[in-house]
């Protein structure tokens, strides 16, 4: 979940790597550094956020053509500046910057010590310069290879070492790695969008991968064997405009605001693509579609869609369970969501799936992430750079192409859907009038949110929407919010309402749902909770209602997202949190 960044060419390399490092500062934000080449190896390093650190430190000062860089998410070892990367050999001649976690290193760190090693971090990362150190003889190149034979775990790391200055070694198993190819320059990173200002030619590593770099190339080359291998770059077609605010105060603002733009991305994926999964879907006996927090509420909104349009049997499972409670074999089909196509958990579902011989498909946003060059079949939802670490336009827009597919599979079977794709081509301009709420929405979270514990209900489709919505306003406000369906209310929750619960519901448009959830409200009123209710259609009776345009129940999940996603902006901005980096959180779970 930690971010990496190297650099080597013409420019200065610490502001370079200070600039791709607060692109990447989603990914871990507890303490930074950078490490670079000016006759001898210069560290910065601390505690913070990324400009805190550089108005103490002048990150972006440090002198030098080659370098690399840090932003940590802490796994192992407390946030202080001594673990703080990068992290340094004996001699003070080797740096490297890692992303992962090395599972056997209280095993190496014993092994070091026993030769006269000194560590001075807590950190499993730490192993890792002293290894190379004890195996450097000629070759960084060959002391990296040995050293990482040695290595049990996950990792995307990047080594320079003053002996041999001109050159940084890139190595991959488990965690995103991308190289940046410029002229005469030469990036890499974990994320494409940290060197996107720079250049939009892009090359992936690949698991058991590394990469010797130079200001003039790279050479990619197999870990096992130090065998030369054959890769092809990709063209980028982001923006490097989509990474600014825009005058919003928030990136989390911005892309609540992009959605019925990235709606409309999604409606306009090419329809081969889409058919193709329907197709895939159609012909296997047993699907899953698995994902994790906000992919996985998606999934299971699609469970809902496969069932009701088309039914067929889509089970919707948290990547993290599907190798515990999962049949998978040749006759099955596993579908992954992740928006980042890195996120460790869903990589492992599908790694798991191909192992028992299974077909694979991912809907994924980043072109040339590991999930796209893992599974048979890629859908890629086309929503464009998402910053802020809170999912909100790669949410509905996974929701969105999910909706197509589902709709594909109900016409080959034979259903009559024509009403739910002629409302689907109408959802932007929806959307937009959904947006159009903000006033009222800031209005009700600054009156109603002021207690401590909420509850989000939903009744069918809408369970997953009150899960999602929990899940945001958790996420960034830092408040206690619990999802479920309406119908387990009564089954033990209910205890819980008083003046200090506050409850929020889905309410559809029509339908026994809508009865359902009315009866709810009731109940809760009954017992003297406040409810803010978010209704389509007609208002409903309660404390607050949000109420907008009418639309089908099964379309209402994509429409209700603002609402509540605005709502959790507007909770977390009067509580004075930081929107777009909430605490403890990375926008990739790269680590298990």
């Amino acid at each position: 979940m930690c971010g990496i960044v190297g650099y080597v060419g013409k420019r200065n390399a610490g502001k370079v790597i200070f600039q791709g490092l607060k692109r990447l500062e989603y990914r871990g934000y507890d303490s930074c550094g950078i490490a670079s080449i000016d006759g001898e190896l210069m560290v910065k390093k601390d505690v913070g956020m990324i400009d805190e650190i550089e108005r103490r430190l002048r990150l972006s000062d440090i002198k030098g053509s080659i370098g690399v860089g840090h932003t940590r998410w802490a796994t192992h070892g407390g946030v202080t500046r001594d673990n703080a990367h990068p992290h340094l050999d004996c001699k003070g001649e080797i740096a490297v910057v890692h992303n992962g976690i090395i599972s056997n290193h209280e095993e190496l760190r014993k092994r070091l010590e026993a030769k006269g090693h000194v560590f001075a971090s807590e950190t499993d990362t730490e192993v890792v310069p002293h290894l190379i150190e004890e195996y450097y003889t000629t070759s960084l190149e060959e002391a990296v290879r040995r050293a990482l034979s040695d290595v049990e775990g996950t990792y995307a790391l990047l080594v320079i070492s003053t002996r041999e200055p001109e050159k940084i070694i890139a190595a991959r198993r488990e965690s995103p790695l991308v190289l940046g190819v410029g002229e005469g320059e030469m990036f890499v990173a974990s994320d494409i969008f940290s060197f996107l200002k720079h250049t939009r030619t892009a090359l992936p590593l690949d698991d058991g991968e590394y990469a010797v770099i130079t200001a003039h190339g790279y050479v990619v080359k197999e870990l096992a064997t130090g065998k030369e291998k054959r890769k092809q770059v990709i063209n980028v077609d982001w923006s490097d405009e989509e990474a600014r605010k825009e005058g919003y105060a928030h990136f989390m603002l911005k892309e609540i605001h992009e959605q019925p733009r990235t709606v409309a991305s999604a409606l306009n994926i090419y329809h081969e693509d889409v058919e193709k999964l329907a197709e895939m879907i159609d012909a296997t006996e047993r699907v899953y579609i698995t994902g994790a927090g906000t992919s996985l509420h998606a999934a299971m909104v699609a469970e809902y869609w496969f069932a009701s349009l088309a039914e067929k049997v889509v089970i919707a499972i948290d990547s993290s369970e599907l190798k515990n409670k999962g049949v998978v074999d040749e006759n099955t089909l596993v579908i992954g969501i992740t928006q980042s196509g890195e996120t460790y958990d869903t990589l492992a579902a599908l790694r798991y799936a191909k192992q028992r011989q299974a077909r694979t498909a991912a809907i994924v946003n980043v072109i040339g992430s590991t999930a796209t060059r893992l599974v048979d079949h890629v859908l890629m939802q086309g929503s464009g750079i998402e910053i802020a670490v809170c999912a909100t336009k790669t949410y509905t827009s996974q929701l969105t192409l999910l909706l197509r597919v589902a709709l594909e599979l109900a016409e080959r079977r034979g259903r009559d859907v024509s009403r739910l794709k002629e409302e689907l081509q109408r959802l932007p301009e929806k959307m937009s009038e959904v947006l159009e709420l903000e006033p009222e929405i800031k209005r009700v979270a600054e009156e109603y949110f002021n207690v401590k514990n909420y509850l989000f209900i939903g009744k069918g489709i809408n369970h997953p929407t009150a899960l999602e919505g929990a899940l945001k306003l958790k996420e960034i406000s830092y408040l206690h919010a619990e999802g479920m369906s309406s119908g387990l209310l009564k089954h033990g929750t209910i205890s819980l309402i008083d003046e200090d619960m506050h409850t929020v519901a889905f309410v559809p448009a029509e339908g026994e749902n809508r009865k359902r959830i009315m009866s709810n409200i009731q109940e809760v009123k009954a017992r003297q909770g406040v409810v803010i209710a978010i209704a389509s259609d007609e208002p409903v009776a309660s404390d607050a209602c949000i109420s907008i345009a009418k639309c089908s129940e099964e379309v209402s999940p994509i429409m209700f997202a603002p609402v509540f996603q605005l709502l959790a902006y507007y909770v977390a901005l009067k509580l004075g949190r930081n929107v777009d980096k909430p605490r403890a959180l990375a926008k990739s779970v790269t680590v298990e």
